[in-house]
């Protein structure tokens, strides 16, 4: 019999298929190296705070950190995990049932019975289990930090776009003023003769143009600052309403080693621990086709007896039990599991491939912008000169107010792209500091508050 469970215990095992470690993954899927060049390389990963140095934002973050209600969520989905990891442990140990009866016929009767039974996991049913939740959990943990991640980016697009909308609108506000002056200015010319009709109607087309554009720019500001409440769970956060100094972000972080950066992404962590959880399933669904052991003895009867533990080897049942009417559904089940696993390797495989991409796609729109906002920048510092030989010229009679009025809002259009182009290369760096999974010290400012909050509740 012990060679015929050793055989089996053989070749269970061979049959067993492995969880995947980090070198495995590199090995199998082939981790490119990314295809665009980044300049600002460094040993160490920029936090999100140290690349904007803009206090209010910090605030939005730590609100939302602390805040958010999906947070929350994930939080008691990890909760959860780390509950069901427990239940799987509990199902390693011994049972322990007991009962109690009374009876009443001209004497008084108590029964008592104790039993104790203990399946031995020869073929790991039970470890193989643990181990799927325990992959479980890190996956819940993992899709936590993700999030905190995503959280911290969305803040940060959200409050700079609102910066880009609220600087867009004054300069605007100041092309409208302008056009009033040139429409009423117009008018005068026309009815004396002076311009056409034609000239006079498209600087009122052109009034009416930017007219719609503010409306357009307010709603959108009023959109952009609802969202971002609700980011950080505040509906009554006040945002300052004034024009936001743009300066071009730097962002320091070392791209060389792609696998580094790709398998320390915490969305691909998770990935891979439910690739791993769904393994160590296969497993544990494969070793239900194999005998059980299982250990049980009434040891209120051995407590009981007079001659005590001599009778614990006679209370104690061995009992060897093979499926053998359900070994279908066992066999279905174990096409199940692989085909689960199957399914998060080929889930595993794109997130990879699209978490590669969008470094890449990072990476380029940061270099296209910046080669975008420096001509920008060259062309208004051209422009700004320009405008003042202009304004000269206005002051000395030898242009007229029209033709002065046109350059000054011909000047404030380029300074909105410029503010475009700021706000795109701050979008850029924004996405790829999402890309490649952020700071990990950003996303702690929560944890703090957790463990506080927890030390509160143990102090009462």
């Amino acid at each position: 019999m012990q060679y015929i469970i050793l055989a089996l215990i053989s070749i269970f095992f061979v049959s067993c298929a492995a969880p995947y470690s980090n070198e495995d993954i590199k090995n199998e899927f082939k981790i490119t190296q990314f295809e665009n060049s980044y300049i600002n390389q460094a040993n160490k990963t920029d936090s999100i705070f140290e690349v904007f140095g803009d206090e209010d934002l910090k605030t939005l973050i730590n609100l939302a950190l602390n805040n958010n209600s999906d947070i929350y969520i994930y939080e008691n989905r990890v909760n959860i995990a780390a509950s069901q990891v427990k239940i799987a442990i509990s199902k390693q140990m011994p049972s322990l049932n007991g009962s109690a009866s009374y009876g009443f016929d001209g004497d008084s009767t108590i029964n008592a019975n104790l039993m104790a039974s203990w399946e031995l996991d020869i073929f790991g049913k039970y470890v193989s289990s643990k181990n799927s939740y325990e992959e479980l959990l890190e996956q819940e943990r993992q899709n936590l930090e993700y999030f905190k991640v995503s959280l911290i980016s969305d803040i940060a697009l959200a409050y700079f776009n609102i910066k880009y909308l609220q600087t867009s609108i004054i300069l605007t506000r100041d092309r409208i003023k302008n056009y009033y002056d040139l429409v009423e200015i117009m008018d005068i010319y026309y009815r004396n003769g002076l311009v056409d009709f034609a000239v006079f109607l498209e600087n009122k087309a052109f009034l009416q143009q930017e007219e719609q554009t503010l409306n357009s720019l307010l709603k959108s500001l009023e959109e952009q600052k609802n969202a971002l409440r609700i980011l950080i769970n505040d509906m009554e956060y006040k945002f300052a309403d004034s024009a936001y100094s743009f300066s071009e972000p730097i962002f320091n972080v070392n791209l060389e080693n792609s696998v580094e950066i790709i398998l320390n992404r915490p969305d691909i962590k998770a990935q891979i621990a439910a690739l791993n959880a769904t393994i160590y399933q296969l497993n544990s669904t494969k070793a239900q086709m194999y005998p059980t052991l299982n250990l049980s003895g009434n040891l209120g009867k051995i407590l009981l007896s007079p001659t005590g533990i001599a009778d614990l080897a006679y209370q104690i049942l061995t009992s060897l039990t093979l499926p053998l009417f359900s070994r279908m559904e066992i066999y279905e089940n174990i096409k199940i599991s692989d085909y689960t696993r199957l399914q998060s390797y080929y889930t595993l495989q794109k997130a990879l491939y699209t978490a590669i991409s969008e470094v890449n796609n990072a990476i380029y729109s940061i270099n296209i912008n910046k080669d975008l906002l420096k001509i920008n920048n060259e062309m208004l510092d051209e422009n700004k000169e320009i405008l003042e030989v202009l304004k000269e010229s206005n002051n000395l009679g030898l242009i007229d107010d029209i033709e002065y009025l046109n350059a000054i809002n011909s000047n404030l259009l380029m300074i909105k792209n410029n503010i475009m182009s700021y706000f795109n290369t701050i979008s850029a760096v924004i996405y790829l500091y999402r890309s490649i999974g952020g700071n990990t010290n950003d996303t702690k400012i929560n944890e703090i508050k957790s463990i506080d909050t927890q030390n509160g509740e143990a102090n009462e």
